[in-house]
């Protein structure tokens, strides 16, 4: 499973890229908005491909775009993530916000509770665990993706703690989350920085050998919804719109809504 539904601002116009002698697709940078506060906006390249790169390449900068049923890459390299295909319209600054990615795989390693970089409560009781998933992406070879949940020590339902006594190398998940970023300036170089994982929203684990039991887990996390990105969709962040489902589409989700103002597929 590799699915995302984002809403993202072009920061360029799409260009051209060659993906062969006779094949291309169009490429442009685009910025979701933040989710919370003091985070940034999230930076990655949409490729569109097919029919929709027609409609796709005459857009300006700025348009926004609503990204439905997109898979989601990561280059470990470049340190960069991109996001492939998917149902493209164009909207307007009302149209509710949304930073959804599901994905199934692999932990690539245990959670070791002495490794402060792995996890670490924090002096106001936050508890916090990152993790990485295995993604299959093809003749055995996948991309790795960094996670993250943080939650009170207090909370009955605790997604970092259940990371650390559920989650081992090898063990295989479906989680639910939002594309987060950090920025900050490096006292050294004094240049700027930024650090993009997936705050998990909700896991399942992988039924155990015999079973055919899943284990779901819902977040107890809390995102203030609070930025100066105020460049981005009028000022609002994807917080502001969490709690909206997901309009209908053509195909195996509904109808696809009368082309308005507001939504215009391509």
């Amino acid at each position: 499973m590799n699915f995302v539904t984002v809403c993202a601002q072009l920061n360029d116009t799409p260009r051209e890229v060659y993906t062969s002698a006779t094949s291309s697709n169009y490429v442009a940078e685009g910025m979701l908005p933040p989710v919370g506060k003091n985070k940034s906006a999230t930076s990655l390249a949409l490729h569109v491909y097919g029919k929709a790169a027609e409609k796709f390449r005459t857009l300006d900068r700025g348009a926004r775009l609503y990204v439905h049923g997109s898979k989601i890459r990561y280059d470990i390299d470049a340190k960069a993530y991109s996001l492939h295909g998917g149902v493209i319209a164009v909207v307007n600054d009302s149209f509710p916000i949304f930073n959804d990615v599901i994905l199934t795989g692999r932990c690539i390693k245990d959670i070791d509770q002495e490794d402060a970089r792995a996890f670490k409560t924090t002096p106001d009781g936050l508890m916090i665990a990152n993790q990485t998933i295995s993604v299959n992406t093809g003749r055995n070879q996948g991309d790795l993706f960094n996670f993250y949940a943080i939650n009170s020590k207090d909370d009955k339902l605790n997604n970092a703690e259940l990371m650390v006594n559920f989650t081992r190398k090898g063990t295989g998940l479906t989680i639910r989350g939002r594309l987060v970023t950090d920025a900050w300036t490096d006292k050294e170089t004094q240049q700027r920085r930024t650090l993009t994982k997936i705050q998990l929203v909700q896991m399942t684990l992988a039924p155990k050998t015999g079973t055919g039991d899943q284990k779901p887990v819902a977040s107890q996390t809390t995102v203030a919804s609070s930025d100066n990105s105020a460049t981005l969709w009028g000022g609002k962040t994807a917080e502001d719109s969490w709690s909206q489902g997901l309009p209908d589409l053509p195909g195996q989700y509904g109808p696809a809504p009368e082309p308005t103002p507001e939504f215009i597929p391509f």
